[in-house]
């Protein structure tokens, strides 16, 4: 006898019950019986629409994505210099993904098992993503001065290596600042800059 019928009012709820529960607590304190508890469905209901864990955890965040994707569009949308532009970007990247960091696992792990259309959903809105910066960086420094898509790529590897590696006693803004400087200015530069208020505090110390 075939199931029934599958709902997407049912599969949105899920969605948005877990995308909850998941931002609560970190990913391997969450069981799947807490969701199906507080949705009053049954385990078995809940299964049917994602097989695992995982796969739960991983859709909740491509759903949640959309809503990023719009606040990401809105700041580019800005009229605000470049350093405010990508330090607001990095922000909202960086806080989206706070108390994810499971999330890049997740995703090397089931970006193949995505179904076609979904993942070419997937790839289309990150595609545009990276053109809309790469635009606004070609227009800053020229195209012969930078490659726009090899420059946001790298800016999105800063981005995940501060979601994945950050110190737990981090603040957000601190860290957007400081992907803005050192992918405008880089490393070296960036401690040539502050080097001067160092001395001037190290100065005012022993006043």
């Amino acid at each position: 006898m075939r199931g029934r019928k599958k709902s997407e009012d049912t599969r949105s709820a899920i969605l948005r019950c877990a995308a909850e529960v998941f931002s609560e607590r970190p990913y391997h304190e969450v069981h799947t019986d807490e969701i199906s508890g507080r949705l009053r469905i049954g385990k078995g209901t809940l299964y049917r629409y994602f097989v695992s864990k995982e796969e739960l955890y991983f859709a909740s965040i491509v759903d949640g994505l959309q809503g990023m994707q719009a606040a990401i569009d809105e700041t580019l949308r800005q009229n605000a210099s470049l350093e405010r532009t990508i330090e607001a970007l990095a922000r909202t990247m960086i806080g989206y993904f706070w108390e994810r960091r499971d999330f890049f696992v997740l995703l090397y792990r089931h970006e193949a098992k995505l179904d076609p259309s979904e993942r070419a959903e997937w790839q289309r809105g990150r595609e545009e993503l990276v053109a809309m910066i790469g635009e606004r960086l070609a227009h800053e420094f020229g195209n012969e001065a930078v490659d726009p898509r090899m420059a946001v790529e790298m800016l999105f590897g800063m981005i995940r290596s501060v979601c994945l590696y950050r110190d737990e006693s981090a603040e957000l803004d601190e860290l957007a600042r400081l992907v803005t400087r050192v992918f405008l200015t880089g490393v070296h530069a960036n401690t040539e800059r502050r080097a001067p208020l160092e001395r001037r505090r190290v100065a005012a110390g022993k006043r």
